[in-house]
Parts: C-alpha cells; structure tokens; sequence
C-alpha cells in the first residue's frame, strides 16, 4: 500500500500572526506605577543668631606670600621662631584681668592690651542660671506642637555647652572660670608659591605655642605637664580622668585655625 504523503503546513502568516499579538498585549496591558511611601520632608530651619561683629582685635592673621615674606597682625615678621612668641602673646595679653578690669579696658582705645582678645569669667552662679535658663527654652521647644527635630537638637546643644562648662569649672578648682572671646582665632593666608617649608613652619609654631599655653595651665592646676595628658591619654585613650583634664585645657586655650585658600 503506497504511503500518503504528509501536506506542508503553509507557515506563511505566522510572522503576521506574532506581530498582531503582540500589538494586543502592548495595547491591553496595564503597566503598575511604582509607588513610593509619601511624608512630609522637614523643611530647612533658619536658626537665627544674633551675628556680632568680628574685632580686628580676635584676629591673629599670618600671612606669607609668594617670595615667603611674613607678616603677622600687619608687621613683617624676619624670623619664623618667632610666631610661636605672638600667639603665646595673643593669648596672654590680656588673660589675667579680673572681669571688672575686663569691662574698663575693653572701652579703652588707650589700653595697652586693647587690640588683643579679652577674656569672660563665669562663676559657678553664672554657669547656673545660664543652664536653667537654657534647659528651660529647650523643654518649652520639645514640647511646641510640630516643633523641628533640627530646631529641638540645637536648643539642647546650647545646654550641653554649659553642662560642660559647670564640669569645667569644677575641674578647674577656681572660683571662675575663664574663656577667651569666642571669636578668637588664629588665621593663616599663604599664597600659590608660598614654600611647604614655610606652611610647615607656621603650623609647627602654633602648635609648640598651644603645647606651652596647655603644659603651664596643667602644671598650675595638677602640678604635672601636659605631656603627661597627652601620654596617658596614647596608651590609655578611654581613661574619663584624663580626658576631662584635655579637655579642660583646650577649653581655656582653644586652637581655632582658620586656612584661607592659597592665592595667586
């Protein structure tokens, strides 16, 4: 019996077929819109200070240009060993004046120590009335309906600086405790071709300044240097005791420095 040939499948039109289907389900198919959680997004809190106006006088400027010249507070400067004796004299010029000698000197042009940053002394009723008065603004500010998280933590920032300062004082052993203007700083300009050797020098000289400032006042209140601190403190970096004493001694001598952007 002769085998019947199979007919072909004429295939033709399965190409059109595919197309057409896949027209539909790009037509008939629903595409799901990512969904994300909405809340509100804290808006940027303006905390207004009242901004007093830097003294000349809080400034410790240095300057050294392109042929490594040095001025410091305006005067040219031969001698870079010197400005390790500047800053000592920045800071010391005026920090052995009772509050009541604060008050007169500062209003006085004539003074010898008036271009200098002077000093404010708080007693212990000061730090006091200081802290109740800010843990006081800081709970009504928690409490205020929809009250800003940011705004909260800066009000209980301001009562964790006189938190510090009542410990400082105690460590201190003093009737008062003094600090510098808060605007004192030390600020170096230097310029493109200003030589990394004279950059290096000028750091080197503030920080053998701050040492001095920092191992004086640790020998005054515990009768050992502030080599000591620093040691015990390497070795020993979570000793509370030790710590405390560092930062006491940055407290009363803070080393703020200012580095201007190299100029042409």
């Amino acid at each position: 019996m002769a085998k019947r040939e199979i007919p072909e499948i004429n295939a033709g039109s399965m190409a059109d077929i595919a197309f057409l289907l896949l027209i539909f389900f790009l037509v008939t198919t629903t595409m799901d819109r990512d969904k994300a959680y909405i809340r509100p997004i804290p808006k940027k809190v303006e905390i207004e200070t009242p901004q007093t106006p830097i003294q000349n006088r809080d400034i410790l400027e240095i300057l050294a240009n392109n042929s490594n010249n040095l001025m410091v507070r305006g005067k040219e400067v031969r001698n870079p060993d010197d400005i390790s004796d500047l800053v000592l004299e920045f800071y010391r010029k005026n920090e052995k004046l009772s509050s009541s000698e604060t008050d007169v000197a500062s209003a006085d042009p004539g003074y010898a120590g008036f271009e200098f940053p002077f000093y404010t002394r708080y007693t212990i009723d000061e730090i006091d009335a200081s802290l109740y008065k800010a843990e006081k603004e800081a709970e009504d500010m928690e409490k205020t309906p929809g009250a800003d998280p940011v705004l909260v933590k800066y009000y209980f920032s301001k009562v964790d600086e006189w938190e510090k300062k009542r410990k400082a004082l105690k460590l201190y052993g003093k009737t008062e405790l003094p600090e510098i203007s808060i605007q004192a700083h030390m600020r170096i300009v230097v310029q493109s071709k200003t030589a990394y050797e004279l950059f290096a020098k000028i750091q080197s000289e503030i920080e053998e300044a701050m040492f001095e400032l920092r191992d004086d006042a640790s020998q005054r209140i515990w009768g050992f240097g502030y080599s000591r601190i620093v040691t015990r403190l390497g070795s020993e970096p979570t000793d509370a005791e030790f710590l405390a004493k560092k930062a006491l001694l940055e407290a009363l001598y803070p080393a703020r420095i200012i580095e201007v952007t190299p100029k042409k």
